[in-house]
């Protein structure tokens, strides 16, 4: 019995652990995901010659490009946690976007800089143009254009330790996604 118990208790723990380590890795494949829509969305834009809007939920990101033929936003790309069959990711919102927060800083800095709290409730839009600049069309997040925006994404796998990621955007279109900052 006492050699059932231990084996039980090994059995636990190691599933415990394989659990963390797949969520890790689901968390990490959906930051890339959403740094390469946000890349694709820029080149989409100058590639075309058209305007391209990313709508941004807590789950999701929905990429569409005006026609101006039809005079319609038609969908080309969506990153979803739901479509990608990351359910841990989607268990009690373990893992959520915040949102977008106007300006970038470095990864010592976002101690100093207060990130959007919680999940965003909603949605934001960010709007790239021909040119390859970018704007809040809905001035939700910044009335300064093309000034750089972070995404945050956070991970409340470990109650009382929010781990946060942010996806910076900057007015020369490079992108780049700083992991686990601690929020």
């Amino acid at each position: 019995m006492v050699t059932l118990a231990v084996l039980v208790l090994i059995a636990a723990i190691a599933f415990e652990g394989f659990r963390r380590n797949e969520q890790s890795g689901q968390t990490k494949r959906f930051i890339d995901k959403v740094r390469g829509a946000l890349t694709q969305a820029r080149n989409e834009a100058i590639d075309q010659q058209t305007p391209v809007r990313v709508t941004i939920t807590s789950t999701s990101m929905t990429l569409t490009a005006w026609n101006p033929v039809t005079e319609t936003w038609d969908l080309f790309e969506r990153v979803a946690m739901s479509d990608q069959r990351e359910a841990l990711l989607l268990e009690d919102t373990t893992v959520c976007v915040y949102g977008l927060s106007s300006g970038v800083q470095a990864p010592a800095q976002a101690q100093a800089v207060s990130p959007p709290v919680g999940c965003l409730g909603g949605n934001q839009l960010l709007r790239f143009e021909p040119d390859g600049t970018f704007s809040d069309p809905n001035a939700t997040f910044t009335t300064v254009p093309n000034a750089g925006v972070t995404l945050w994404i956070g991970d409340h796998s470990i109650p009382g330790d929010t781990k946060l990621s942010m996806i910076q955007v900057f007015p020369g279109g490079l992108i780049r996604v700083f992991e686990e900052v601690e929020g």
